[in-house]
């Protein structure tokens, strides 16, 4: 199974990935996907993108360049082009567009998917959001939080989690203890976790990425099983969004 058909989307689809562990490489997947299906994609960015990844896209525009003819000229090229913001000389990281450029390229590209890289992770497998964060557009139909499955059994600090103490907030854990499947299920189900910000009538689908570095995958079952208590997740998604297989089991109610 593909990304897209595990996710669900639909030509005209707006996607807003959060979350950590995955979420660039799997924009980029399913961006991929589209392409390959004879569609047209647009990623972009709320938050920031680091040079290594915007060399993942084909061709990038920069949101001083992006007018309808030139995002036009690159998806004729292309099928697939990257808007960012400014790009920081020294670092090569790019910012986030603004939400007028982006209600911009849904008006000017309606029947092209959208998808949206709307927080950040410090590359960090497993956060919960700042008051700051998501930017997640009100355009957007479905938002996919992330978490990489090779933080369950970890520890509750800063080494593997991005704003450990909000965490622990979320969930009552204490820092410091190991990270189980109730805990990353409280804080991606929580409206102030991984739900934070989602439009009103979008779906939510939770990717649980990097099931195959598991020994045993019945934590991340596990995981996927509680999540499915909230009615406000409507599946969620055991990946390997690197692999040659990007998905390993669609979980339902």
């Amino acid at each position: 199974m593909k990304l897209a058909d595990a996710l669900g989307v639909t030509r005209d689809e707006v996607v807003a990935f959060v979350g950590g562990g995955g979420k660039t490489t799997a924009m980029f997947r399913l961006a991929s996907e589209v392409v390959g299906k004879g569609e047209r994609v647009i990623t972009t960015t709320t938050t920031h993108i680091f040079a290594a990844q915007i060399a993942l896209a084909p061709v990038h525009v920069a949101a001083a360049e992006a007018t309808q003819a030139s995002v036009a000229a690159a998806l004729a090229l292309h099928g697939h082009v990257l808007v960012i913001g400014a790009t920081d000389a020294g670092s090569g990281r790019a910012g986030g567009v603004s939400i007028e450029l982006f209600r911009s390229l849904r008006g000017w590209f309606p029947g092209v998917f959208l998808v949206n890289e709307a927080d950040g992770s410090r590359m960090r497998a497993f956060k919960a959001p700042a008051g700051h964060e998501p930017v997640i557009p009100a355009e957007t139909t479905l938002v996919v939080p992330v978490v990489g499955a090779d933080v369950l059994g970890k520890t509750l600090d800063d080494a593997n989690v991005h704003r450990p103490e909000l965490v622990s907030a979320l969930s009552g854990a204490a820092l410091g203890t190991a990270i189980t499947p109730e805990i990353v299920a409280r804080v991606l189900a929580h409206p102030d976790g991984g739900r934070k910000g989602v439009p009103a009538g979008a779906r939510v689908v939770v990717l649980i990425n990097k099931v195959e570095s598991l020994a045993d995958q019945a934590p991340a079952r596990e995981t996927a099983e509680r999540l499915l208590r909230e009615w406000a997740v409507h599946s969620v998604v055991l990946a390997a969004v690197r692999g040659e297989k990007p998905v390993l089991e669609v979980c339902t109610r």
